[in-house]
Formats: C-alpha cells, structure tokens, sequence
C-alpha cells in the first residue's frame, strides 16, 4: 500500500492536484498537493470539529466545508525530507479506516491515530532505532516467521509475542516462555538485562538468534524493512495485519527507508532450556538493597542446555 501511496503523489506532481486514494474507500481519502505546493493527505467527512495539533514537520488543519456541511480535514508535510515516514503515516491512515462502517466516526478516529503519530513528527530522529534495536527486533522476527509461526500458527503466534517491557519474556504461550538474544555469530557471552528476563517457575527456554552485519552481495540477505513485508504476506486476515503492526509500533517501530542501510546474514537459530542448573542468577539470591542487576553469560557455560531440534 505504501508504494500506492507514492504512485499517487507522483500522479499529482506535475498538476499538484489532488487524487482519491480508493473508489471503494468507505472514506473520501485523497492525497495530492495543497495551494503551497505541500504534501498533503485530506479526509472528507461528516462529523464535529475538533481541535488538533500540528508540528514542525506537519500542518493540520481541519474546517467545515460550505457546499455540503461536512469536514475537511488535512495533514501536509512541510519538510520533503520525511516522505518516507509521511507515507507511512498516510497508509496506516488508510489501513485503519477501511472497516469503518460509520462515516460520522471517522474524523475523530483520525484525529485519535494522529495523536499516536504526533511524537513520531515532533522529534523523528528520537525514534529511529539504534542498529542494536533493530537487531533485536529482526531477531524476534525472524524466531516469529521461522519457529512460532510454524508451530502454533499465525494468530496464536502474534498473541504470544508480547516482550515489549523487561517484565515480560518476548514470547508466553501454552504454559512456557522464550526469551530472544540477537547476537553476533562469534558472539562467546549473552546479555540479559534484567533478572526477570529469565526467571520464571514456568519452564522457558533461551533463543540465541545469530545475525551477522553483512551487505546485499550475499545469498539471501535480510533487512528490518523487508523482514516485515515477508511476515504480512504470509498474514491471512486484516486483524492478523492489524494485530501485527500494533506489535510493531509498541516496539516503536515506523517504516522507514533508514533501517534499509542494515541488512544481516541470518547465521542459524539456538535454543537453550532454563532449568535447574542454568547459569542465572534468581531474585532470591539477591541481598537486600540490590533492586537491578544485569549480567552476562558464556555461550558455552549454556552448552548442556541446549535443544536439539525443535
């Protein structure tokens, strides 16, 4: 859809008219170019008037048409230089309105989706990921598409992947959890950042993802951007799609062609069990006072642990 998305500028550049993005769209959604000559996405709809937030980055703006009483309501790009995230921001836009059955609701519906947008336009530099970051999300991607879905299914799958804070394993399902470490592949010791990244009285198991930094030269290379757009096409229905980018956006992930630059060699997937005798350290081995602790572990202090298949 992002693609679609630059068609449809591109449609309108030379007349910087506007475009409607989908005849079958429940909501008049266009894009195209304002009188400044501004990117810009407008929404044609009935509804009240609400007030809303700009930024540096993007103009909204919403008023009350007078050839038929409904709203207009408009969201340009003031710096060319963020096309890339502006789109993305205009596809979800499209995405999340294509079920709605109520026209009245819709105005308040985006105005609601801008308000999660807002951060991501006020500071976009903030939320670009560190390469270790991105590392770590492609790790538990690549676990997701290559062992959970392949297990459990698509949807129980995406249900069970909740490690966004350091409370919870990346993956609870059926009794048993897992942990995700994205490592190098000559990596000899494992971060855990946290006590209770392995503590559990449920058996869990440690998942050791080895992806090397490489370039496109090599077979079969892999990349944030495009890791993503693998796992969609395998989804089935739109609340699968919704549920996974929902998983996306709490790991602060938006689309853009930066995460393009860090492309991976996936080296292989190991897995550990966290039973008794796992090198870890527990709360209850803790002296009073001590509230954090993070620690690391050789690779091959784990190697009577280790899960032979699957």
């Amino acid at each position: 859809m992002i693609n679609l998305i630059k068609e449809k500028f591109e449609e309108c550049k030379e007349t910087k008219s506007f475009i409607r993005i989908n005849a079958e769209h429940p909501i008049d959604t266009y894009v195209g170019y304002n009188e400044s000559g501004y990117k810009t996405l407008a929404i044609v709809a009935y509804g009240e008037i609400e007030e809303i937030e700009s930024t540096k980055l993007i103009e909204a703006k919403i008023s009350k048409r007078t050839a038929d009483d409904r709203l207009s309501l408009s969201f340009s790009l003031l710096d060319d230089m963020m096309s890339d995230i502006f789109y993305q921001f205009c596809d979800d836009i499209v995405q999340k309105t294509v079920n709605l059955s109520n026209e009245i609701d819709s105005i308040s519906f985006i105005i609601e989706r801008w308000k999660k947008w807002i951060q991501m336009f006020k500071n976009p530099h903030s939320t670009i990921m560190s390469e270790n970051e991105i590392r770590g999300l492609l790790g538990e991607l690549v676990f997701l598409k290559e062992i959970m879905i392949k297990k459990y299914g698509i949807s129980k799958s995406l249900e069970s992947w909740i490690g966004s804070s350091m409370s919870h394993k990346d993956f609870e399902i059926e009794d048993m959890w897992y942990e995700l470490k994205a490592i190098r592949e000559n990596a000899i010791t494992v971060e855990i950042s946290s006590i209770e990244q392995l503590e559990s009285n449920l058996y869990g198991e440690l998942v050791l993802v080895k992806l090397e930094p490489s370039n496109l030269a090599i077979s079969n290379p892999i990349s944030l951007n495009d890791y993503i757009k693998s796992i969609e096409k395998m989804l089935e229905d739109k609340n699968q799609i919704d549920l996974f980018y929902k998983k996306l956006e709490e790991r602060n992930y938006f689309y853009t062609e930066e995460y393009d630059k860090y492309v991976y060699a996936n080296k292989g997937i190991e897995k550990y069990k966290v039973i008794e005798g796992f090198p870890r350290i527990n709360n209850n081995e803790l002296k009073d006072g001590i509230v954090r602790v993070s620690y690391q572990i050789y690779i091959n202090k784990m190697k009577d642990f280790f899960v032979v298949g699957d």
